[in-house]
């Protein structure tokens, strides 16, 4: 028993209750039945038997008058009124006999009902001989009347008084059985009843004695945890008024860093832009740089090929030049001859005169085109050599453009990453500091919270109160002393005002209707017991 809930304790005692009131309604219902049943045996069976019989008697005894009186009248039309009565009387007695046949319901009394049949006949009988004798032999008639007549008469009678016993005595019967089953039903009732009082008052007793003792035991300990639960609800208001505070602070440190961030952003932003400037510029040195060394390789082909040219045109002049001296030998030779020849040789020396005058020409020619070529040639060596070098310092150019370009780019690329970086972490740095404004708000609303909750375990406590008080543990004085009205509420510390404030991001905090709660428990507002205390 000691091992029960409440709530079976309660159902423990509603099912004993519930059996007995099962038991007396299933008792009365089955003696209602049984009456019901009694009673349309009296009224459907019985009692009109014993109408209809006394009905059928009365008439017998009428028209057993009737006939006595036949004997005294001496006018015919009183006989055939008296007689036209007697055919009435008949006639309701028929119907009668039909009605009562109908219920019929046991053998004894059909037994009965066929006796009464028969003694009906024998005396219908002799009242027919009687009225056939009247009219012609009074002194007959008078002897049939009091033979015949009525002694069919009596053993009807007898018949009837049987049937009608019969059925009054059934009747009697079904009214006996009726009032005993009443007093039954009765006794039982209030016997049941005072047992289901007894057991539902022990079991309410004992139940009652273990619940009250089950709930001091849970108010000592609900007692004991309000006290806990208002200290804790003290140091929760205390921390979170320190972390309001410290939140706040933090969240005018991120504002200025974030401020700080967008400048460094912004200059960041211009560096990559001018590095990408840079970067296009030095693309465009760089391609300027390729072309000069191209051009210059094509000068430098040029080149090599005027100086080619110069030596094949050297050659040939020192070729003419060799020629002219072998044509001057020949003129001298000729000339020689010519000589040796005399006056026939005269014409041949006036040519070879000429021939000579003209290789001297030549040669004289030759030498000062060779000496003018071999000034070209020392100059186009000397262009070609410059060309070289030029072309080694534009290769170096185009190689230190190329290099210059590559840093740029690389500058650039880093640049774009910084400035894509920085953008991160002042979106982040937001980020942060729309979250720090929202734990800001959080801190208040926690700090809020934890009043309340420090007010809700004020409550706690006046309801354990009420409980213990319920319990038996303290009396109604004793609360009232001992209740305090909760602390006023200390206003948190408020969060500097900013345009659109963000919505906080964690869950709000619900606040729970001032109701204590420990260990998934939850203790009902004292106004709960004021209708149990009171």
């Amino acid at each position: 028993m000691n091992t029960l809930t409440i709530g079976k304790r309660i159902a423990l005692i509603l099912a004993a209750l519930s059996l007995a009131l099962l038991v007396v309604g299933s008792y009365g219902i089955y003696r209602v039945v049984k009456l019901r049943t009694l009673t349309r045996e009296i009224v459907e069976d019985a009692m009109p038997g014993v109408v209809v019989l006394g009905r059928i008697n009365t008439r017998a005894t009428e028209n057993q008058g009737y006939a006595a009186r036949m004997l005294s009248l001496k006018d015919p039309a009183d006989r055939e009124k008296l007689l036209a009565t007697l055919r009435e009387s008949a006639a309701q007695n028929t119907k009668d006999y039909d009605a009562y046949a109908k219920s019929i319901t046991t053998p004894e009394e059909q037994r009965l009902y066929e006796k009464l049949l028969a003694t009906r006949a024998a005396n219908r009988e002799q009242r027919d001989k009687f009225f056939k004798l009247v009219e012609t032999d009074a002194a007959a008639a008078e002897q049939v009347f009091n033979t015949g007549l009525t002694t069919t008469y009596n053993a009807y009678s007898d018949a009837t008084d049987a049937s009608l016993k019969y059925n009054v005595d059934r009747a009697n019967t079904f009214g006996a059985e009726i009032t005993t089953d009443v007093d039954n039903t009765i006794t039982f009732i209030l016997i049941v009843t005072v047992l289901s009082l007894a057991a539902g008052g022990t079991l309410a007793f004992f139940s009652m004695r273990a619940i009250l003792k089950v709930l001091g035991e849970v108010s000592d300990s609900l007692n004991a945890g309000a006290a806990q639960t208002t200290s804790a609800a003290g140091e929760v208001a205390t921390a979170s008024q320190s972390l309001a505070t410290g939140s706040t602070q933090q969240a005018a440190s991120l504002e200025e860093t974030s401020a700080s961030l967008e400048e460094i952003s912004s200059m960041t932003k211009r560096n990559a832009e001018n590095a990408q400037k840079a970067k296009d510029l030095a693309g465009t040195a760089r391609q300027a740089a390729d072309t000069g060394v191209a051009d210059m390789s094509a000068m430098k082909t040029a080149m090599d090929g005027i100086k080619s040219s110069s030596d094949e045109i050297a050659k040939i002049i020192k070729t003419i030049d060799e020629i002219a001296f072998q044509t001057n030998i020949l003129a001298l030779n000729a000339a020689v001859e010519a000589a040796r020849a005399g006056e026939a040789g005269a014409g041949f020396a006036v040519v070879a005169e000429e021939v000579r005058n003209l290789a001297q020409r030549s040669a004289q020619a030759a030498r000062e085109t060779a000496q003018k070529i071999e000034g070209a040639i020392h100059r186009t060596t000397q262009g070609v050599e410059i060309s070289n070098k030029v072309a080694v310092s534009l290769e170096e150019i185009a190689t230190r453009s190329r290099q210059v370009d590559e840093l740029v780019v690389e500058i650039a690329t880093a640049s774009l990453e910084q400035n894509q970086g920085i953008t991160q972490v002042t979106s982040a740095v937001a980020q942060m500091d729309h979250v720090t404004q929202s734990n800001a708000a959080s801190a208040e609303e926690s700090a809020s919270a934890a009043e309340e909750l420090s007010a809700q375990a004020k409550a706690m406590e006046d309801n354990v109160r009420q409980l213990l008080a319920l319990a038996g543990r303290a009396t109604a004085a004793e609360i009232t002393s001992e209740s305090t009205p909760p602390p006023a509420r200390k206003s948190a510390p408020k969060v500097p005002a900013r345009a659109a404030a963000p919505k906080p991001h964690g869950p709000a905090i619900v606040m729970t209707p001032p109701a204590a709660r420990r260990n998934g428990t939850t203790v009902p507002p004292a106004d709960s017991f004021s209708d149990i205390t009171h």
